[in-house]
Protein backbone atom coordinates (compact mmCIF):
# COMPACT_ATOMS: atom_id res chain seq x y z
CA UNK A 1 0.00 0.00 0.00
CA UNK A 2 1.64 3.39 -0.97
CA UNK A 3 2.11 5.62 2.22
CA UNK A 4 -1.02 8.29 2.23
CA UNK A 5 1.34 10.58 3.36
CA UNK A 6 3.68 10.77 0.30
CA UNK A 7 0.23 10.21 -1.80
CA UNK A 8 -1.23 13.71 -0.64
CA UNK A 9 1.90 15.56 -1.02
CA UNK A 10 2.15 14.67 -4.47
CA UNK A 11 -1.04 16.51 -5.28
CA UNK A 12 -1.63 19.88 -6.19
CA UNK A 13 -3.82 22.94 -5.26
CA UNK A 14 -4.84 21.40 -1.54
CA UNK A 15 -4.17 22.52 1.94
CA UNK A 16 -2.92 20.37 4.41
CA UNK A 17 -3.06 20.26 7.98
CA UNK A 18 -0.74 18.76 10.25
CA UNK A 19 -2.20 18.84 14.15
CA UNK A 20 -1.42 16.94 17.30
CA UNK A 21 -0.82 17.81 20.96
CA UNK A 22 3.01 19.19 21.56
CA UNK A 23 5.69 17.23 20.97
CA UNK A 24 4.60 14.78 18.64
CA UNK A 25 7.15 15.70 15.35
CA UNK A 26 4.68 18.38 13.91
CA UNK A 27 7.07 21.20 13.22
CA UNK A 28 10.27 18.04 12.81
CA UNK A 29 7.93 17.07 9.79
CA UNK A 30 8.41 20.00 8.43
CA UNK A 31 12.12 20.48 8.79
CA UNK A 32 12.27 17.12 6.82
CA UNK A 33 10.44 18.79 3.95
CA UNK A 34 11.82 21.80 3.68
CA UNK A 35 15.65 19.54 3.84
CA UNK A 36 13.86 17.39 1.14
CA UNK A 37 12.65 20.18 -1.37
CA UNK A 38 16.21 21.90 -0.41
CA UNK A 39 18.25 19.14 -1.76
CA UNK A 40 15.44 18.48 -4.34
CA UNK A 41 16.62 21.96 -6.06
CA UNK A 42 13.47 24.38 -5.15
CA UNK A 43 14.71 27.28 -4.67
CA UNK A 44 11.68 29.45 -3.83
CA UNK A 45 10.12 27.64 -0.32
CA UNK A 46 9.06 30.21 2.45
CA UNK A 47 8.04 29.32 6.01
CA UNK A 48 6.40 31.89 8.10
CA UNK A 49 7.44 30.97 11.90
CA UNK A 50 4.71 31.87 14.13
CA UNK A 51 6.55 31.02 17.10
CA UNK A 52 10.23 32.07 16.09
CA UNK A 53 11.12 28.81 17.35
CA UNK A 54 11.67 27.08 14.22
CA UNK A 55 14.94 24.53 14.76
CA UNK A 56 16.92 26.12 11.42
CA UNK A 57 19.82 24.56 13.52
CA UNK A 58 18.83 20.86 12.49
CA UNK A 59 18.91 22.17 8.81
CA UNK A 60 23.22 22.88 9.48
CA UNK A 61 23.92 20.03 7.05
CA UNK A 62 22.68 21.54 4.26
CA UNK A 63 23.23 25.17 5.11
CA UNK A 64 24.93 25.89 1.98
CA UNK A 65 21.03 25.70 0.25
CA UNK A 66 19.71 28.10 2.85
CA UNK A 67 20.20 30.63 0.81
CA UNK A 68 16.98 29.23 -0.94
CA UNK A 69 14.62 29.24 2.34
CA UNK A 70 12.96 32.81 3.18
CA UNK A 71 11.89 33.02 6.78
CA UNK A 72 9.36 34.91 8.21
CA UNK A 73 8.68 35.49 11.99
CA UNK A 74 5.03 37.26 12.13
CA UNK A 75 4.84 38.94 15.95
CA UNK A 76 1.05 39.20 15.57
CA UNK A 77 -2.06 37.62 14.00
CA UNK A 78 -2.14 41.16 11.71
CA UNK A 79 1.22 40.96 10.78
CA UNK A 80 0.80 37.19 9.62
CA UNK A 81 -2.69 38.13 7.74
CA UNK A 82 -0.25 41.56 5.95
CA UNK A 83 2.12 38.62 4.95
CA UNK A 84 0.40 36.60 3.65
CA UNK A 85 -1.52 39.11 1.62
CA UNK A 86 2.19 40.10 0.26
CA UNK A 87 3.33 36.58 -0.34
CA UNK A 88 -0.24 36.18 -2.39
CA UNK A 89 -0.09 39.78 -4.60
CA UNK A 90 4.03 40.09 -5.18
CA UNK A 91 6.14 36.74 -4.22
CA UNK A 92 4.66 33.13 -4.76
CA UNK A 93 4.97 31.33 -8.22
CA UNK A 94 3.39 27.97 -8.77
CA UNK A 95 6.97 26.13 -8.18
CA UNK A 96 6.91 27.94 -4.39
CA UNK A 97 6.47 25.83 -1.52
CA UNK A 98 4.82 27.88 1.21
CA UNK A 99 5.25 26.19 5.21
CA UNK A 100 3.29 27.84 8.22
CA UNK A 101 4.31 26.27 11.79
CA UNK A 102 1.77 27.01 14.44
CA UNK A 103 -0.82 28.67 11.85
CA UNK A 104 -2.88 30.05 14.70
CA UNK A 105 -0.22 30.82 17.62
CA UNK A 106 -1.37 34.59 18.38
CA UNK A 107 -4.82 33.98 18.32
CA UNK A 108 -7.30 35.20 21.75
CA UNK A 109 -9.99 32.48 21.41
CA UNK A 110 -12.20 36.00 23.60
CA UNK A 111 -11.32 38.08 20.92
CA UNK A 112 -14.04 37.84 17.88
CA UNK A 113 -11.98 40.28 16.16
CA UNK A 114 -9.03 37.36 15.90
CA UNK A 115 -11.51 35.16 14.75
CA UNK A 116 -12.66 36.79 11.84
CA UNK A 117 -9.03 37.60 10.97
CA UNK A 118 -7.83 33.47 10.98
CA UNK A 119 -10.96 32.82 8.99
CA UNK A 120 -9.94 35.69 6.71
CA UNK A 121 -6.07 33.90 6.92
CA UNK A 122 -7.29 30.50 6.09
CA UNK A 123 -9.16 31.90 3.23
CA UNK A 124 -5.79 33.42 1.94
CA UNK A 125 -4.36 30.21 2.24
CA UNK A 126 -6.85 28.77 0.24
CA UNK A 127 -6.60 31.50 -2.60
CA UNK A 128 -2.65 30.58 -2.46
CA UNK A 129 -3.52 27.03 -2.80
CA UNK A 130 -4.85 27.27 -6.25
CA UNK A 131 -1.69 29.17 -7.72
CA UNK A 132 1.08 26.56 -5.97
CA UNK A 133 1.57 23.37 -7.39
CA UNK A 134 3.07 22.13 -4.10
CA UNK A 135 0.36 21.64 -0.89
CA UNK A 136 0.37 24.27 1.45
CA UNK A 137 1.30 22.67 4.76
CA UNK A 138 0.35 24.12 8.09
CA UNK A 139 0.50 22.88 11.65
CA UNK A 140 -2.08 23.57 13.95
CA UNK A 141 -1.58 22.68 18.43
CA UNK A 142 -4.67 20.48 19.52
CA UNK A 143 -6.51 19.46 22.07
CA UNK A 144 -7.78 16.93 23.95
CA UNK A 145 -11.93 16.54 24.25
CA UNK A 146 -13.64 13.36 25.28
CA UNK A 147 -10.95 11.01 24.61
CA UNK A 148 -10.13 12.30 21.27
CA UNK A 149 -8.06 14.92 19.79
CA UNK A 150 -9.15 17.70 18.09
CA UNK A 151 -7.33 20.85 15.98
CA UNK A 152 -7.20 24.37 17.62
CA UNK A 153 -10.33 26.23 15.98
CA UNK A 154 -11.76 23.30 14.08
CA UNK A 155 -14.67 24.86 12.79
CA UNK A 156 -12.47 27.05 10.52
CA UNK A 157 -10.15 24.23 9.92
CA UNK A 158 -12.90 22.10 8.53
CA UNK A 159 -14.09 25.01 6.35
CA UNK A 160 -10.97 25.60 4.31
CA UNK A 161 -8.75 22.63 4.44
CA UNK A 162 -8.66 19.93 2.15
CA UNK A 163 -6.47 16.94 4.78
CA UNK A 164 -6.06 16.83 8.09
CA UNK A 165 -3.20 14.65 9.70
CA UNK A 166 -3.21 13.60 13.05
CA UNK A 167 -0.14 12.96 14.64
CA UNK A 168 0.12 10.92 17.97
CA UNK A 169 2.67 9.38 20.20
CA UNK A 170 2.23 5.65 20.51
CA UNK A 171 4.07 3.40 23.35
CA UNK A 172 6.57 2.91 20.96
CA UNK A 173 9.04 5.52 21.36
CA UNK A 174 10.36 5.18 18.04
CA UNK A 175 7.35 5.52 16.40
CA UNK A 176 4.25 8.35 15.39
CA UNK A 177 1.01 7.37 14.33
CA UNK A 178 -0.65 9.39 11.78
CA UNK A 179 -4.24 9.48 11.16
CA UNK A 180 -5.44 10.41 7.74
CA UNK A 181 -8.84 12.50 7.03
CA UNK A 182 -9.87 14.16 4.02
CA UNK A 183 -13.81 16.54 3.81
CA UNK A 184 -16.20 13.22 4.52
CA UNK A 185 -13.87 11.88 7.43
CA UNK A 186 -11.55 9.15 8.24
CA UNK A 187 -9.39 7.55 5.70
CA UNK A 188 -6.90 5.94 6.98
CA UNK A 189 -3.67 5.14 9.41
CA UNK A 190 -0.16 4.41 9.22
CA UNK A 191 2.56 4.33 11.94
CA UNK A 192 5.85 6.67 10.67
CA UNK A 193 9.43 5.64 12.45
CA UNK A 194 11.57 7.91 13.64
CA UNK A 195 15.24 7.29 13.01
CA UNK A 196 17.96 7.83 15.06
CA UNK A 197 18.58 11.65 14.32
CA UNK A 198 15.19 12.58 15.16
CA UNK A 199 13.33 12.32 11.30
CA UNK A 200 10.88 9.98 9.83
CA UNK A 201 12.32 7.52 8.01
CA UNK A 202 10.07 7.69 4.69
CA UNK A 203 8.10 10.56 3.41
Amino acid sequence: MENPLRSVLNKQNLVVQLYGLPGTYKTTFLVQLIRKKLEEGVYNIFLIDTSSNFPIVRLKSIKHLLQNLVVFQPKTLEEEALLLDDLNIQLLSPDSVLLIDDVFRHTDLKDQGKFHLNSYILALIKIISKTVNFPIIITNQARSFDNSIRPFLQSLTLQYIDWHFLFEKIRDPHKILVSFFDRDGYVSQIEQTIDSSGFFTAI
